[in-house]
């Protein structure tokens, strides 16, 4: 009788080895590809939030910010409540210098704003709209209207992520109704044209700066190995920036068409 016929066949401790290696190698390199989509998904989606931001943020100032002066009279710019640009004080246009955000603030009399359609009168005061980066990191748009000389202030939120805002102003020096030179709004304060206007009726364009950062963390394979170093508007950066999060700086020019030296506003 051939004994052989009774032996099992099946397969060795070796094989089932090999085999179980193989498995564990595919289950990683499955697992590894996950993490690396999740991660880029991850880092894309904190892209697009900060542009996405920026892009709105700078969109909706401009949309605001080129009303500036709008059927507002020359005259006016004599009157510190009724020109253009308020004071530089609390309330009006405040420069955060070298450490804090600057707020943007204007006056205008007719077109839209972060509320409803302004179209005041040219007897009354004119609309003030201010913009401004509140302890949340949220970009504010405050309006202010008059009614019997009474005013009345409506903070609206535009965008969130937004570390810090800064504004240089640039002056049309000699009134031939090109930019100059850029300035903060103390140096405007302390400026002396040529032409001889008041220094704030020099103003012709505004350079806008933000920095943006990304409300969720990035993953710890896409951070940088130390916080970013960042510039706005040719200034350092004072902030903070964590290595954990994604900083992005975006700047825009807008050019007051309402407000010229030569020509009697609209």
């Amino acid at each position: 009788m051939n004994t052989n016929s009774h032996k099992q066949r099946g397969m060795s401790l070796l094989s089932l080895m090999v085999a179980t290696a193989i498995g564990i190698f595919l289950v990683g390199a499955i697992l590894k590809i996950y993490i690396d989509s999740k991660n880029t998904f991850n880092v894309r989606n904190a892209v697009a939030a900060v542009y996405e931001n920026q892009r709105f943020a700078l969109d909706d100032m401009r949309r605001i910010l080129i009303m500036a002066g709008r059927d507002i009279r020359k005259l006016e710019d004599e009157f510190p409540n009724r020109r253009p640009f308020p004071a530089v004080a609390p309330g009006g246009i405040v420069d955060g210098l070298a450490s804090d955000s600057d707020t943007i603030a204007i006056r205008y009399r007719r077109g839209p704003s972060c509320g409803a359609y302004q179209n005041v009168l040219t007897d009354e005061t004119p609309t003030m709209v201010r913009f401004l980066v509140n302890d949340n990191n949220e970009l504010i748009c405050e309006m202010t209207t008059y009614s019997g000389g009474v005013g009345t202030t409506i903070p609206r939120t535009l965008v969130s992520g937004i570390e810090m805002l800064k504004v240089l102003y640039g002056v049309d020096d000699n009134g031939d109704g090109y930019t100059d030179s850029y300035l903060t709004a103390t140096q405007v304060n302390n400026f002396v044209p040529s032409s001889g206007a008041p220094p704030w009726a020099t103003v012709t364009t505004m350079r806008i700066g933000i920095v943006g950062s990304s409300e969720n963390e990035l993953p710890a394979s896409a951070r940088p190995s130390s916080g970013a170093a960042l510039t706005i508007l040719g200034m350092d950066y004072p902030g903070t920036t964590e290595a954990s999060r994604l900083y992005r700086v975006a700047s825009t020019t807008v050019s007051l068409r309402n407000i010229s030296n030569g020509l009697e506003r609209e």
